[in-house]
């Protein structure tokens, strides 16, 4: 499904030029009909048809033109007619068909009977009347359908521009009523070519079905959305009605040809249905473009609208005259066709309304044909001016030198040619930007300066400032703004002028999607003003409310790093064309600039981290022992392995005052990780070597730390703490712990653990703390081991994300309890390390081991 709509996308443009063909060829074929097809047959009188009898008519002359061809053949009012070309009629519609088959300036022989009883041959001189109405209909319709095309092309995915050409489209399908012959020769034609009747009937009664809706709802958006047709409903109401309008009238005309005499009027009425339709839409559209023009704020806004509205009254007034007036000062159309004439000036609305188009930049369009026929013809003008000097110096030297070597001079004028033209083709064409384009040419040196400024800045704030500036300053744009997109996804609006920034915070939108469909069909996709609902559905009507017209994405390598929003130009107009392409490189220069001043500031950020977690490595490591203890029948070892992002582990072994019989054994994990954490470590440190200079148990030191680590530590770090007092003068060990791990011993292949009660340092002021602290004293024995070590150790984790856990510690100290403390530890680590594999350190991993000789 994908593919198709990506090759119908692709398509698209050629598509429409194909199908933009064919109707711009039905709408000349339907003007062909009208000027020498359906054109009537006119004797300059009026024909009319009375009863005389319940089963008989006759047709008397009225109303016959003082001089005119039937006059002057003899005939006057109250003459009857009997014959055309020796064929009798009794009803208007056959003598009308016979008369239809004389060529306009040859004669046809009437058989006329005067009141007296006088019967007359005489010969009339056929002239033929074209109908004005239908004529004005057909070409009212191949020019919206011509503008339409221009708007589509210019802008084939813009909604606005649909909706504009569906009333070219539409109305040339309504104007194939023409094809169709009228009254009494349209039962016939149906008769004889039922398939092609029906064709055309079906594209015909469509179109006119179509057409009042589509017109209501292009001036319902046009120049600005009505909030009301933006509902949904609507937008399917508008689309559904008159295809059921259709579907009825298709029945009703295909009833009325097989059961005239039944079905006519229902069909007649139908008709008339669908043309008071038309009419009373035209008059809504006419009054919705009044309180367009009245919600506009500026006269540059005004001025195209105004012009519209007066191609809109002046169409309107020119059918009033033609279907009230003209009728009244004319005895009949036959007589005095020249009144009804003027209808044809209803062709003139269509081309106003493209003049205000083209003059006023509306719908993207004036841009577009300005730049191809300025362009093209300069080109093409210079083109030929270079071709006439080298035929001119090619025949000069030829003749100079002789023709037998004019092929050769030939080729080489011609590659002249075509290096001097190209090398003078850019240059041209920027004189020409100058010279018709000055608000775009001043925009393209501006925006180029911007793009060969921006590498050269450094710091994202430096950027946007200057962005904010060129747009604002130099281009003089009254409503800008930048949005950068964090790691979140969101867009925020972080330099704008004219802007609410609540407003423009976008959370949800379809940039991605949206621009992978965009560029099928266009090299420079913009997300204008009827796409907001689709790309930014919860911030469009935010959007349009702050007068954005225009956004256009800031990508690189198809991220898009943010974008950039703006309002009118200074001249009023919106960006289009020319304008659009500029704006994109400039888009694609910020986005490297930005991308770069990100990666700048990241890589710096980067490598103060790198500072700071050498630091970190290089205060933990200052922290810790530099050399073990002497103490007398303890076997001591200890060690930490730090992870790649440096944690808070600490471990201490204090002797009492120098002695060999009193030890302190402190270990602790900071929460947290980095520099702070080792700066938290410093302090513990600090505040731990005071504490531990006399034979103050584990308990009264933890709290005398809290009372003052809790001061001065933020309130959402804290520590975890263990501290063991060796007595070997009383061959005891009192032991108490803070939050921390629980202190295991082994001795003889048992193992316990010892989970005394305690909360972490820094939780707690102090009451609560030392409340929950419990100290548990323990007889030393020879051979037992003491284990303390930090969480790293047992949540150290394998590829699985498997932990190591607590029983595989248990495990190990059981079986090597009769090794010395250093072999323990040796076969801790091994065991750690192969149980994790390849998968990271992602903790600091803390133990030490004190075995009683």
């Amino acid at each position: 499904m994908k593919k198709i709509k990506a090759t119908y996308l692709r398509s698209k443009p050629k598509l429409i030029v194909v199908l933009s063909l064919i109707l711009i060829t039905i709408a000349v074929i339907n003007i062909y009909f009208v000027l020498e097809v359906r054109v009537t047959s006119n004797d300059e009188c009026l024909w009319v048809q009375k009863k005389i009898t319940q089963d008989s008519t006759v047709i008397f002359f009225s109303l016959v033109k003082v001089n005119g061809v039937t006059w002057d053949a003899g005939i006057r009012n109250g003459d009857e007619l009997v014959a055309i070309n020796n064929k009798m009629v009794h009803n208007t519609g056959k003598a009308q068909v016979i008369l239809n088959s004389v060529k306009s300036g040859d004669y046809a022989d009437y058989t006329v009977v005067k009141p007296n009883g006088e019967i007359l041959q005489t010969k009339v001189r056929i002239k033929k009347l074209i109908h004005y109405s239908n004529l004005a209909n057909t070409l009212n319709s191949l020019f919206w359908m011509l503008i339409g095309f221009i708007v589509l092309t210019s802008k084939p995915e813009g909604r606005i521009q649909k909706l504009f050409y569906a009333i070219g489209a539409f109305a040339v399908l309504a104007s194939m009523n023409v094809l169709i012959p009228q009254s009494f020769e349209f039962f016939r034609f149906v008769q004889e070519n039922p398939l092609l009747a029906l064709i055309i009937n079906i594209l015909w009664i469509s179109g006119l079905s179509f057409l009042p809706f589509i017109l209501l709802y292009f001036f319902w958006n046009f120049p600005q959305p009505f909030k009301f047709a933006q509902k949904k409903w609507l937008k399917r109401l508008m689309f559904i009605a008159p295809a059921i309008i259709a579907v009825v009238s298709i029945v009703n005309i295909n009833q009325a040809v097989n059961y005239p005499r039944v079905n006519l009027s229902a069909f007649l009425i139908n008709l008339y249905f669908l043309l008071g339709l038309l009419i009373i839409t035209n008059l809504a559209s006419f009054i919705f473009l009044i309180i367009q023009y009245r919600k506009l704020r500026t006269k540059q806004q005004k001025k195209p609208i105004l012009l519209i509205l007066f191609a809109f009254a002046f169409g309107i007034a020119v059918s009033i005259y033609a279907a009230t007036i003209a009728p009244a000062i004319a005895d009949s159309i036959f007589n005095s066709p020249e009144y009804f004439a003027p209808i044809l000036l209803v062709a003139l609305v269509p081309l106003i309304f493209a003049y205000a188009v083209f003059k006023y930049q509306l719908m993207d369009v004036s841009v577009v044909v300005k730049n191809t026929v300025i362009y093209g013809v300069a080109t093409l003008t210079i083109a030929a001016i270079y071709f006439v000097v080298i035929y001119i110096l090619g025949q000069s030297i030829s003749k100079a030198i002789g023709t037998e070597n004019q092929g050769i001079i030939a080729g080489i004028l011609f590659i002249i040619f075509a290096i001097i033209f190209q090398s003078t083709k850019d240059r041209f064409q920027d004189f020409l930007t100058r010279k018709f384009y000055p608000e775009q040419f001043a925009h393209q040196k501006v925006l180029i300066n911007l793009s060969n400024e921006l590498a050269t800045v450094v710091g994202l704030e430096n950027i946007l400032e200057m962005m904010n500036k060129t747009f604002v300053n130099a281009l003089k744009i009254n409503t800008f703004g930048i949005l950068i997109r964090d790691k979140e996804g969101v867009f925020r609006l972080v330099k704008s002028v004219g802007i609410n920034e609540e407003a423009c915070i976008i959370t949800r939108s379809n940039i991605a999607q949206f621009l992978k469909e965009r560029s099928l069909i266009a090299k420079y996709p913009a997300i204008c003003q009827p796409d907001f609902k689709n790309v930014f559905p919860d911030m469009a009507d935010r959007l349009i409310e702050e007068e954005i017209y225009i956004v256009i994405p800031m990508i690189i390598k198809n991220k898009i790093v943010g974008l950039l929003i703006f309002g009118l130009k200074h001249s009023g107009s919106q960006f289009a064309g020319k304008d659009v392409e500029l704006l994109w490189a400039a888009a694609n220069q910020a986005a490297v600039s930005i991308e770069n001043a990100r990666l700048y500031k990241s890589e710096a950020e980067k490598l103060k981290i790198e500072r700071d977690l050498d630091l970190a490595r290089k205060i933990q490591e200052g922290l810790l022992p530099t050399s073990i203890p002497e103490i007398r029948n303890l076997d001591i070892s200890g060690e930490m392995i730090p992870a790649m992002q440096v944690g808070g582990d600490y471990y201490d072994l204090l002797p009492v005052n120098g002695s060999d019989s009193k030890l302190y054994v402190i270990i602790g994990d900071v929460s947290g990780k980095g520099l702070a954490a080792s700066l938290y470590m410093t302090k513990l440190q600090t505040m731990v070597q005071f504490a531990c200079t006399s034979d103050t148990s584990p308990k009264e030191i933890l709290v005398e730390i809290n009372k003052r680590i809790y001061r001065e530590m933020e309130r959402n770090w804290f520590i975890t703490m263990s501290i063991a007092y060796f007595d070997l003068e009383k061959n005891i060990v009192k032991f108490c712990r803070a939050g921390h791990m629980p202190l295991l011993t082994a001795i003889n292949g048992t193992v316990q653990s010892h989970r005394t009660q305690g909360i972490g340092v820094g939780l707690e002021k102090g009451n609560i703390f030392e409340k929950s602290l419990m100290e548990e004293e323990l007889e030393l024995k020879p051979g037992q081991t003491f284990a303390f070590f930090t969480d790293g150790i047992t949540e150290a984790m394998n590829e699985q994300q498997d932990m190591f856990g607590e029983d595989k510690l248990s495990s190990i100290l059981k079986s090597k309890s009769f090794q010395r403390s250093t072999e323990i530890m040796d076969e801790i680590w091994s065991s750690i390390n192969t149980f994790r594999g390849t998968a990271e350190v992602n903790d600091d991993m803390t133990m030490v081991i004190v075995k009683v000789k």
